[in-house]
């Protein structure tokens, strides 16, 4: 009766642990991290970056939730870009989106290769068997070709661009700088 009982305790004690580990990853979130600072007011030049936002997820366990490492996946970024000014004065400015398709998850980032021997002997001194390896997954973030769109923008009219959900502010502008 006693050894029922203390099984019984430790298939408590782990479903306890395992809902544990299952509800303590997280849903997977996104983040945007903007390369520029928003403390101070910022120039470019014709071809330079206005902003550039990099775009990254959770990297996804194996039930699909964050991992619990804190891991990671790239997926992409979008860069608004001063490409000089129209004739009329207006600005022109480069939007660029990237995208990734990723499959990378936490197995095929921090598994490892195991393996398995099973054999005989012959009884005679030779042994004989099979050797199995097995490797996990290959992951992989595939870079997407970029979505780039040009516009031509009056800041004489307007003096704010919201790209992407960043506010850009136009101070001053000419042909060769913007600030």
């Amino acid at each position: 009766m006693v050894p029922i009982l203390l099984a019984m305790k430790w298939l408590a004690v782990g479903m306890v642990v395992l809902g544990l580990v299952l509800t303590g990853c997280g849903t997977i979130k996104n983040y945007n991290q903007l390369a520029q600072p928003t403390d101070k007011d910022l120039a470019t030049y014709v071809g330079g970056t206005v902003f550039k936002i990099a775009r990254s997820s959770d990297l996804p366990n194996a039930i699909g939730k964050a991992d619990l490492y804190g891991g990671k996946v790239f997926r992409g970024y979008t860069e608004l870009r001063y490409q000089g000014m129209t004739g009329d004065g207006k600005l022109i400015l480069r939007v660029t989106e990237v995208e990734t398709h990723s499959t990378d998850t936490t197995m095929s980032r921090y598994g490892a290769s195991s393996g398995s021997f099973s054999g005989y002997s012959s009884g005679g001194g030779g042994v004989y068997g099979n050797v199995t390896v097995y490797n996990p997954p290959q992951g992989s973030t595939q870079i997407l070709p970029p979505n780039s769109t040009d516009l031509a923008f009056d800041a004489t009219k307007e003096k704010e661009l919201v790209v992407a959900g960043i506010r850009v502010l136009f101070i001053e502008f000419t042909p060769q700088t913007l600030r």
